[in-house]
C-alpha cells in the first residue's frame, strides 16, 4: 500500500457498539480525527473510554458499526500503516532484564524514521538515566519511557490512554504543550484520554465528553466554550428548548449546547461553565 493521502481521515468511528457481559460499554460512537486534530477524550472511570482506544488499534472488535484506521479495519492493518501509530496504554510495558539503553535501541530498530534527537531530549527531560534496568523504574519513569517510544518515530496518529496520569504535574504540562508541538508540526492527529480537565484545556483541540459509553458531546473547545450554558428557570413548562442539544436537565435548571446568545423565554439566568464544571455537571 502506498503512503496515507492525508486529506483523509486518520480515524473514524461510524455507529459503534460494544457490549461486555451484557453491558453496552460503546453506544452510538460517532467520531472522526482528522490530521492536526488534538482530541481529548473526557469522561470518569469505566465511561468507556479504554475500549474505544482499544479498538481503533484492532485490539478490540465492536460487535457493530465500523472503525477505520487509515481508512481501513483496524484488525488488517499492514506492517506499514500499524507503523504509522503510536500507542500508549494505562499499563506500563515490559522490557524486563533491558536497560533503557537497550530497550530504546530494541524498540527503535523497528523504525526507519527514529528521531534520535527527540530521543534523547526527551531522556534528558524526563530524567531517565540510559543505564537504569527498566524494571527499577518507578511507574511514572515507566510511563516517561513509553512516552518516548511512542512519539520518537513520530507516526501519524497517536492514541494515548491516561498517558501522564502517572507523571509528575510539571513534567505532564511539558508533555502536554510538545504533544501539541509535535501534532501541528508533523500533521498528526492525537486521541487522547483522561479525566483532568487541565489537560484538556493545555492542549486540546477538540473535546469529546464521555459518558456511560456515549460520547455526550464533541467539538471544537473554543467553540464549546462559547456554545454550552447552564439555564435556570422556575416553571419548567414555560421554558422551549427545542432549538437547542440538551445535555443534562433537571426540574429547575439544564446544560444546553448551541446556545448563541439568543433570549429564551422563561429562563431566569443563563451562566458559562469551565470545562471542569460542564465534566461536573454532566455527572450530577
Amino acid at each position: 500500500m502506498g503512503a496515507i493521502i492525508m486529506t483523509t481521515a486518520l480515524l473514524e468511528y461510524k455507529n459503534v457498539h460494544k457490549i461486555f457481559n451484557q453491558n453496552m460499554v460503546l453506544k452510538n460512537i460517532d467520531l472522526t480525527i482528522e490530521p492536526g486534530m488534538v482530541v481529548g477524550l473526557l469522561g470518569k472511570n469505566g465511561a468507556g473510554k479504554t475500549t474505544l482506544l482499544r479498538s481503533a488499534l484492532g485490539l478490540i472488535e465492536v460487535d457493530t458499526g465500523e472503525v477505520y484506521t487509515f481508512g481501513e479495519n483496524p484488525t488488517q492493518l499492514n506492517a506499514e500503516l500499524k507503523a504509522q501509530v503510536g500507542y500508549v496504554p494505562q499499563q506500563a510495558f515490559g522490557y524486563e532484564g533491558f536497560s533503557i539503553r537497550e530497550a530504546l535501541d530494541l524498540h527503535s530498530s523497528f523504525y526507519s524514521l527514529w528521531d534520535n534527537t527527540l530521543e534523547l531530549d526527551w531522556l534528558k527531560r524526563f530524567e531517565l538515566n540510559p543505564d537504569d534496568m527498566v524494571e527499577n523504574l518507578s511507574i511514572g519513569q515507566r510511563q516517561a519511557l513509553a512516552l518516548i517510544m511512542a512519539m520518537a518515530y513520530r507516526p501519524k496518529l497517536l492514541i494515548l490512554d491516561e498517558p501522564v496520569a502517572s507523571l509528575d504535574p510539571i513534567a505532564r504540562r511539558e508533555f502536554m504543550l510538545d504533544l501539541f508541538d509535535l501534532s501541528l508540526e508533523s500533521g498528526s492527529g492525537v486521541i487522547f484520554s483522561t479525566h483532568i480537565t487541565s489537560d484538556i484545556e493545555r492542549v486540546a483541540t477538540h473535546v469529546a465528553l464521555v459518558k456511560d459509553g456515549e460520547i455526550k458531546l464533541f467539538n471544537e473547545l473554543d467553540e464549546l466554550k462559547t456554545s454550552v450554558r447552564k439555564i435556570s428557570f422556575s416553571n419548567e413548562t414555560e421554558v422551549n428548548l427545542s432549538n437547542f442539544d440538551i445535555l443534562n436537565k433537571q426540574h429547575n435548571a439544564a446544560i444546553i449546547s448551541g446556545y448563541q446568545n439568543q433570549d429564551i423565554v422563561g429562563v431566569n439566568h443563563v451562566s458559562s461553565l469551565s470545562l471542569e464544571q460542564l465534566f461536573v455537571e454532566l455527572h450530577s
